[in-house]
């Protein structure tokens, strides 16, 4: 069915929560990812990870048990100067019983802040260092499938 624009306007004006509703739905708009080189040599390199997480929505923790949500996973794409050197520790989580999982699940809420450390493979470290992070989004109605972010992390003078 094919609206005209002032049909579509006057949906929206009656009911304004449709559009909101429909455009947070997706994993960029409730996640809002950056990653930061703090600290860079030829043989190693860290990465600040950091994300806000919208209001009333949480984002399922690196160390998130098999068998239920998406665990938060870091990695460095293929043919990358860099590789992860070690895994990647947990930071300001909350653990719940979830009764739709049936068991414990970890998440952070609000902010997610990780130090990423790489070991480096090639001769010079890049000026931007490509980040991959899978992340499942949920809140107390809804998950949103696991999705991909793929974020470049650049010096912290830049």
């Amino acid at each position: 069915m094919k609206f005209k624009m002032s049909e579509l306007a006057v949906l929206l004006a009656l009911f304004p929560g449709i559009g909101i509703a429909l455009h947070a739905q997706r994993p960029t708009d409730i996640v809002k990812w950056t990653a930061t080189i703090t600290k860079s040599t030829k043989t190693s390199t860290n990465v600040a990870l950091s994300a806000t997480v919208a209001d009333g929505w949480h984002v399922y923790a690196l160390s998130q048990g098999t068998g239920g949500p998406n665990p938060l996973k870091i990695s460095v794409p293929s043919g990358s100067a860099f590789v992860l050197k070690a895994p990647v520790a947990d930071a300001g989580v909350t653990k719940h019983y979830d009764t739709s999982f049936k068991m414990e699940t970890v998440y952070y809420l609000k902010t997610i802040n990780l130090n990423v450390a790489l070991e480096g493979i090639s001769a010079a470290p890049p000026a931007t260092l490509p980040i991959d992070v899978r992340f499942q989004a949920c809140s107390d109605r809804l998950c949103l499938p696991p999705y991909t972010a793929h974020l470049s992390a650049t010096p912290k003078d830049k």
